[in-house]
């Protein structure tokens, strides 16, 4: 079952995944594929509003172990990850939020 589940994730990840270079926060920088979901959220800072950009990543487990704190440039966007990555329920993919530290 586990296989199965494997072999669908592949799928979703060779259609429909982004190459991103994965930077952990003490060691080299290497090609990876995300899914990648880019909203656009409106933050309030005191009475004002502010635009900023919380990106969502999926990334498989069997490629990297991400890390609060870890970077993930995406074309010229650099990410950082701001909370601790989870495992789904299948133990394959994590998800984890970023923001936007750079263009």
């Amino acid at each position: 079952m586990k296989e199965a589940f494997e072999n669908a994730f592949n799928d979703v990840f060779e259609h429909f995944g982004v190459e991103v270079i994965f930077k952990p926060t003490n060691a080299s920088s290497f090609p990876i594929i995300a899914l990648l979901k880019e909203p656009e959220s409106v933050y309030e800072v005191g009475s004002s509003q502010v635009i900023g950009q919380v990106a969502e990543f999926s990334v498989k487990a069997s490629d990297v172990n991400p890390k609060n704190g870890d970077i993930i440039f995406v074309g010229t966007k650099k990410y950082k990850i701001h909370e601790e990555p989870l495992l789904d329920a299948s133990n394959l993919i994590f998800k984890f939020q970023v923001v936007l530290i750079g263009k």
